[in-house]
């Protein structure tokens, strides 16, 4: 016992100490006459958090990372082919208790696995020993990986798990590789003072480009100066959050040359972006940046707007309202999630697939979703643990489940169909 409190005493002392800053922080803002809630509530969610990675830290298993198991099943357990878009799937998330990629066929057969574990990736930031996240991820055809170790950096490795470079540019969320090469993604910005946004100092999220052969960062697009530029400030104090996370930015996207003519609102070079936490998605000019479009009002805690060719933006809507329990069937307190199809020349907007008695399909986090060129929709369901295809009528023609063990599933952070010839980077010799 005193080896075990040896080994965790600065956990015990953090969690103990948020308990009593818990009390006393409540009765002195009492004694001044101030409401103590907001503060207990900040403090108590600072002592779960404490206590979560206290839990963590002892486990022998990932536990940040697993959700109850909703569908049965491990691997793939639906394959038709005949209505499937053909190709193979990349996946990112945790396998056992490995953080990593896979490469999957049609029938589940393993054309790839990389060998390497997200957790070795940034050791001296590890709390504990599951203590990492990969949030974004994208793959070259040669079988390299580039990917997002959520607010410590972005690392590109080979086929054989090599690392290539590897940068502490603070990113996270998405990835997205525009048609020049030039990667993008969210980051962690500076600390920020502007009264027209919020009262107190704040850090903010902002948007970085990096070099693809280097992981140096090119530039960077400061999206306070953003917002304040296009007279939009008023759109982050809306949301009322608190100023440690006032917009949470979980997506950039770059509108490419060959898509932009589907867009004559837009330019190439255009940036789509997401804030959660204000429920809107935006584009950004890309020479000045000022925000030249909007829309939120639908959607609750969406993730992955994409651009498409037909002119439409599509969205993964989470429906981010509680936990998936079985008292709501799993699909939390508003229906479950559903995917968003948006025209921006008109604002209109209409749903593409949702969740229903055929299908349950709710992720209150995370999760992406890919329109696959025979018009189904791949759809990583990340707190379910599923990845699934289904087809414009609502038929589900694939789906495999990273099951953990009989009760728990782990997260499936993406699912990205590609071509057959990305099969070739399983013939791939590593020493």
């Amino acid at each position: 016992m005193f080896n075990f409190i040896k080994t965790h005493m600065a956990q015990i002392a953090s969690l103990f100490g948020a308990v009593c800053l818990i009390f006393v922080g409540g009765v002195l803002l009492g004694l001044h006459g101030r409401q103590p809630a907001r503060f207990i509530g900040d403090t108590f969610e600072t002592a779960v958090r404490l206590t979560t990675q206290f839990r963590n830290s002892i486990s022998s298993m990932p536990r940040e990372h697993l959700r109850e198991r909703i569908h049965q099943g491990d691997g793939v357990v639906v394959s038709d082919p005949p209505r499937m878009q053909s190709g193979v799937t990349f996946l990112s998330g945790i396998f056992g208790n490995e953080l990593g990629f896979r490469l999957v066929a049609a029938d589940g057969t393993l054309v790839h696995k990389w060998p390497v574990n997200g957790f070795d990736l940034y050791p001296e930031e590890m709390k504990h020993k599951f203590h990492a996240l990969i949030h974004g991820s994208h793959l070259y055809p040669n079988g390299d990986v580039i990917a997002n170790v959520t607010g410590r950096g972005m690392i590109r490795i080979d086929a054989c798990g090599k690392v290539i470079w590897r940068n502490r540019e603070h990113t996270h969320h998405a990835i997205d590789v525009a048609a020049d090469g030039v990667i993008w993604a969210p980051s962690w910005g500076p600390i920020y003072t502007e009264p027209s946004i919020h009262p107190d100092p704040f850090p903010f999220d902002n948007i970085k480009a990096f070099d693809p052969d280097s992981g140096k960062r090119l530039f960077d697009v400061d999206l306070v100066e953003s917002l304040v530029n296009s007279g939009l400030t008023g759109l982050i104090q809306s949301a009322q959050r608190e100023p440690s996370d006032l917009i949470h930015l979980n997506d950039v996207e770059i509108l490419d040359p060959d898509m932009a003519p589907a867009f004559p609102m837009f330019e190439a070079g255009d940036l789509l972006i997401s804030s959660r936490a204000t429920q809107h998605i935006l584009v950004l000019d890309g020479q000045d940046y000022k925000i030249k479009w909007r829309f939120g009002g639908p959607m609750h805690g969406q993730h992955d707007p994409d651009f498409n060719p037909d002119g439409t933006i599509t969205l993964l809507d989470n429906g981010a309202a509680g936990e998936a329990t079985a008292a709501n069937g799993h699909l939390g307190n508003i229906g479950g999630s559903r995917i968003l199809s948006i025209n921006p020349a008109t604002g209109d907007f209409r749903v593409l697939f949702e969740a229903s008695e055929k299908n349950s399909f709710y992720t209150e986090q995370r999760g992406k979703h890919q329109l696959l060129t025979n018009g189904n929709i791949l759809i990583a369901e990340t707190d379910a643990g599923r990845a699934f295809e289904v087809t414009p009528d609502g038929d589900v023609v694939w789906s495999y489940i990273n099951g953990y063990d009989e009760a728990q599933v782990g997260w499936l952070m993406s699912a990205a169909r590609y071509p057959d010839s990305y099969r070739l980077i399983g013939d791939t010799i590593c020493d």
